[in-house]
């Protein structure tokens, strides 16, 4: 076989694996898509929120057992809210949302490395390639979560800065930068890259970019804290804050042997190496930094610092991986792209890396638990919704909000938000405990529904007794928790 057939063969051979990667995300983010009951636990509590926005009641308001927010900021709810008047209240429209959010996001990096490369085959793996990260960032790419649409605003910024020149680009990434602030806080990793690239290019449109982020983002917050009564604030920043006592600089650690120099260490390997080769083909001029893939490379390495501050968070997942995977996988088509310019020879050998790194992001999807939604796992879903529907009174499940909503009764406060206010051990927290001691008191709920999860392990209820189980069938997961299955199953009736 003659140098340039291998070659050949390794390149086509890489895009059909990418190209596999990109269809099975497709088909299990269909069949996710269209599933009508949650998926993951969180997903029912994030559409609480977009309830109450329809609704027209305050997402930023004093806890109760009834509802108490998560620790974001808004714009995603009015996002989901906007998708649930084209689509109905339900699962589709936060998953909608979320689908075309990454298919988008794989979209604008292929763009971006077009721009660069000027070729089609490079960003065509550069879309597939971020597919294919699917299981590496948690399988959150479809689920009604703000995770893919806060990734989508960063890497629009960024696009931001290549689709316009100059003045506008500063002041569009600006924008996009404060909607994704307005998304999820971790967005402020990302402000340093962008203005010291800015800064590099021109210090004028560096500070109009800083004015425009910081200004717009500043603006709306103060608006909105004073409208909530200062609730704003307590859940985005006080709540935040406090936690802090819970977080492990071990865990961020992490970050290495689990992202950067594991699953995606061959397209870290490449990041390296593409400095190197900039570095030494660009000998006459060394300064000149405010090049495209300097700042993909930058918003890289944010990226790594942003997961690993999240993954040092209590409850840390693999999700707040999501924009470094986004900014890591432009890094080996850049790399193969300046090899086969500038040394030919060698392009055999760098078709082979994409080739390892895409063996790396294998898994099998028949081996996750609540990835492929069938039609067994649907009757178990049917199943829990019709005991649900004939239980009497009002039923409490801590960590499922939305479920009791789809079966017409009244949604609660998920668990976890829940607790997040009860550590402030401040008046809220102990106006909030009363509230729920009371609840347990006067039984006011006439069943309480707890998991059967070997992470959250239950087996007593105050004031209640355990009286029966939901489900039958003892391998049907309702929802996914972390890497395990779950489901609302042990129902606790007044005593």
């Amino acid at each position: 076989m003659s140098a340039s057939t291998f070659e050949r063969s390794l390149k086509w051979t890489a895009i059909a694996l990418a190209s596999a990667f990109a269809i099975l995300f497709l088909v299990l983010a269909y069949m996710r898509l269209v599933y009508p009951y949650e998926v993951e636990w969180i997903e029912g509590a994030m559409l609480d929120h977009s309830v109450r926005v329809l609704a027209g009641e305050p997402i930023y308001a004093a806890p109760s057992i009834d509802f108490v927010p998560w620790l974001y900021p808004p714009l995603y709810y009015y996002v989901v809210a906007g998708a649930m008047k084209l689509f109905g209240v339900g699962f589709f429209a936060g998953r909608i949302v979320s689908v075309l959010s990454t298919l988008l996001t794989g979209a604008l990096l292929g763009w971006i490395v077009r721009r660069i490369t000027r070729r089609n085959i490079y960003a065509y793996l550069t879309f597939a390639f971020y597919l294919a990260t699917y299981h590496a960032t948690g399988f959150y790419f479809d689920i009604a979560r703000n995770d893919a649409f806060f990734t989508l605003l960063v890497v629009s910024s960024v696009w931001a800065t290549f689709a316009f020149k100059g003045m506008p680009g500063a002041i569009a990434c600006g924008v996009i930068l404060a909607l994704a602030f307005l998304t999820k806080q971790q967005a402020v990793f990302f402000f340093p890259p962008l203005a010291i690239w800015f800064w590099m290019r021109s210090k004028r449109d560096s500070l109009v970019f800083a004015g425009v982020a910081v200004g717009l983002s500043l603006v709306v917050l103060l608006c909105w804290n004073s409208a909530s009564d200062g609730w704003l604030f307590y859940y985005l920043f006080h709540i935040p804050s406090a936690k802090g006592a819970e977080f492990s600089w071990l865990r961020t650690l992490d970050v290495f042997p689990q992202y950067v120099f594991g699953v995606f260490g061959v397209s870290s390997v490449g990041a390296a190496g593409l400095l190197i080769i900039r570095y030494r083909s660009n000998r006459s001029d060394r300064t000149d930094w405010a090049t495209p893939d300097n700042l993909l490379t930058l918003m890289a390495v944010s990226g790594m610092f942003a997961g690993a501050i999240s993954l040092g968070n209590e409850g840390g997942y693999a999700n707040v991986m999501m924009p470094f995977a986004a900014f890591v996988v432009t890094m080996l088509p850049l790399t193969i792209h300046e090899i086969e310019t500038g040394w030919p020879k060698m392009a055999r050998y760098a078709w082979l890396t994409m080739l390892f790194q895409l063996a790396a992001l294998y898994f099998n999807p028949l081996s996750e638990k609540m990835l492929i939604t069938s039609a067994h796992q649907r009757a178990g879903g049917d199943e829990f919704m019709q005991k649900l529907r004939s239980m009497q009174g009002e039923v409490y499940i801590p960590y499922h909000g939305f479920i009791g909503r789809m079966a017409g009764k009244p949604s609660h406060a998920n668990i976890l938000a829940t607790l997040d206010v009860l550590r402030m051990h401040d008046t809220t927290a102990r106006r909030l405990q009363a509230d729920l001691d009371s609840a347990f008191a006067h039984h006011r709920f006439s069943a309480v529904i707890m998991e059967e999860c070997p992470l959250i392990p239950c087996d007593s209820v105050t004031n209640y007794s355990l009286h029966s189980r939901m489900i039958a069938e003892p391998n049907v997961m309702l929802t996914r928790f972390g890497s395990e299955g779950t489901r609302p199953e042990s129902v606790f009736v007044p005593k």
